[in-house]
């Protein structure tokens, strides 16, 4: 993504939960089901558990921002092209 996507990007990721297409009730109620749960597993797992399961987590937002990142710069590019056609 160049430098101008990337600019583009930050700022809706940064602003989105104040976007008002955005359903804030039902990310709010994730949000806390998230919390919970990770709430939740904190006091069920071990240590050792924890870490590994602190590992995998910290993988799948990695790949999960890559694909978001991915996502976002396909629309654009569809949106160029449809400029353009």
């Amino acid at each position: 993504m160049d430098a101008y996507l990337n600019c583009l990007y930050q700022h809706i990721s940064e602003h989105i939960e104040t976007d008002a297409r955005l359903n804030l009730m039902d990310y709010r109620r994730w949000n806390a089901a998230q919390d919970m749960a990770w709430s939740a597993l904190e006091r069920a797992l071990t240590l050792e558990q924890l870490k590994l399961v602190e590992d995998y987590r910290s993988a799948w937002c990695g790949l999960r921002a890559l694909e978001d990142e991915l996502l976002f710069q396909s629309a654009v590019d569809l949106g160029k092209w449809m400029v353009l056609a």
